[in-house]
Order: C-alpha cells, then sequence, then structure tokens
C-alpha cells in the first residue's frame, strides 16, 4: 500500500454499517448452526466479528502514530475478516475451490465485493492481504504493516482470557463425563497455558493482555482451592 496515501477514518459509519450486513448474510448459514461441528457449541462468527472490530478500534485509538495508517482498509478487513467461514455452510458464493481456508476465502470474497463496489485495485490488494494473513498469528513477529498488526492482535483478544475459560468450560461440559477437576485441567491446558506469553506488539494490547492473563491466574488459583476444600 502506497503510505503517502493514507485513508483516515471516514466521518460517516454508513458504509461501514452497510458492509456488517453483507458479512451477516454471508455467514448467516454458518451461524443458524453456530460452528456445530466441532464439539457441538453453537458459537456465532458474527458475533465474534462485532467483538474484533470493537477490540480493534481500541488498539487503533490508542495506537501512536494513527494518523499513518489506512484506517479505512484497515475496518473493511477487520469486518470481512471471518467471512470465508461461510464456505463451512456449504452457502459459499459459488465455485470456491476445495479444501480452500477460511482466510483466502474470505479475502476471495472480500475481493469481489469490493470491484464491484469500486474501490481502487491497490487498496482492494491491501485489504484482501490483511485478510489472507489474519490467521497467521505467527506473522506478529515478522516485519509486516501496522494495520496487519492491529488486526491479528484485535483478533487474538477475542475468546481469550476470562472469555477463554468459558469456552473451555463449554468445551469440556460437552463430555458427558466432565467433571469438575476434568474442566480444571482443561482450563489449565488452553487458556492458562495459552495467556502466560504475551504475544501483542503494541503497547495497548500487551497491557489489555497482561490484565486478562492475570485474572485467568486468579481464576485457576481460587477454583483449585475450592475444588480442594473436599
Amino acid at each position: 500500500m502506497n503510505r503517502e496515501k493514507i485513508t483516515p477514518i471516514p466521518e460517516t459509519e454508513e458504509k461501514y454499517a452497510a458492509m456488517f450486513r453483507v458479512v451477516e448474510g454471508m455467514l448467516e448459514e454458518y451461524d443458524r448452526t453456530g460452528g456445530k461441528r466441532r464439539n457441538r457449541i453453537r458459537y456465532s462468527r458474527m458475533d465474534h466479528t462485532r467483538r474484533v472490530y470493537s477490540w480493534m478500534r481500541k488498539l487503533y485509538e490508542a495506537y501512536p502514530e494513527k494518523e499513518k495508517l489506512d484506517a479505512d482498509s484497515l475496518r473493511i478487513a477487520t469486518i470481512f475478516h471471518d467471512c470465508g467461514y461461510s464456505i463451512l455452510s456449504g452457502e459459499a458464493a459459488g465455485g470456491n475451490p476445495p479444501g480452500e481456508k477460511h482466510a483466502a476465502a474470505g479475502a476471495r470474497l472480500c475481493r469481489e465485493y469490493l470491484e464491484k463496489e469500486g474501490y481502487p485495485r491497490e487498496q482492494i490488494d491491501f485489504v484482501c492481504r490483511l485478510i489472507a494473513e489474519h490467521s497467521n498469528k505467527n506473522c506478529l513477529q515478522d516485519d509486516i504493516p501496522a494495520e496487519l498488526v492491529l488486526l491479528l492482535e484485535a483478533d487474538l483478544l477475542d475468546d481469550t482470557g476470562l472469555q477463554g475459560i468459558v469456552v473451555d468450560i463449554w468445551m469440556e461440559a460437552a463430555d458427558e463425563n466432565a467433571t469438575f477437576e476434568s474442566i480444571l485441567e482443561h482450563i489449565r491446558r488452553y487458556t492458562l497455558k495459552l495467556m502466560r506469553e504475551n504475544p501483542m506488539r503494541t503497547a495497548k494490547a500487551r497491557e489489555i493482555w497482561e490484565e486478562k492473563r492475570r485474572l485467568t491466574e486468579q481464576f485457576v488459583e481460587k477454583y483449585a482451592a475450592d475444588l480442594r476444600m473436599l
């Protein structure tokens, strides 16, 4: 993306609201089942998208050089970042390649939308790069655009910390043999282990992650103490 042609956040929100409606339509079938293929859990990918968008706005506002960011492209990419999950519902927008993953599918679907809306080629390519690479959390250590850093961080901040604990409980409880102790071990294996290393790059995201880690450790410690009361 030409860094000399920075697009600030437009004053109007209507075009983003329209994009949310488009993505909601894409994900309607997937969210009707809640992605129940995995662990029988009803998970709304659209609700996740809205939360990631809120995390992105928080990180954007705290970013010390936000005037240098292409905020318009960042917002579009965040809205469309998980629309590729629609391919898992069997209701994909026609002709998706066999085995196509959700990030690549999302970039493809977003490209179709932006081309139809007349966006410039350079911006379309940049937005689609953000979407295509958003699942590769390892690239947070690489030299990547700041917009991709914020999208990756926002995506990671959802479903982690206390929210991650709820997901752990949800997943373990799908097993009819689940116990208080097995739930504790599930939390230790997944959310607690995940939170112990801070993968964030921006100051605000690192601060938020540390708070999530502290609360996670406190919960596990006190929950384990309660179980030892027997």
